[in-house]
């Protein structure tokens, strides 16, 4: 079997963006968790979230300004 084959313009590169969008999700969503099972303080729980929206909502820009760059030089 074969699997599907990667066009000559995609790079580990150009999956960097949309990989670390879903790991800022997945540490956004571990925020919460710990901030509802009383691990983690609210104040501390708020800071990291609005961190972590802001670091999103740049990076979701990011995406919509320049489609086909990368966040490397």
């Amino acid at each position: 079997m074969k699997g599907p084959r990667v066009s000559e313009g995609a790079s580990s590169a150009s999956l960097a963006v949309p990989a670390l969008i879903v790991v800022l999700v997945l540490v956004l969503g571990a925020t919460i968790y710990l901030w509802r099972a009383r691990y983690i303080r609210r104040r501390t729980a708020y800071v990291t979230m609005l961190v972590l929206v802001i670091a999103l909502a740049g990076l979701g820009l990011w995406m919509y300004w320049y489609p086909m760059q990368d966040l490397g030089p």
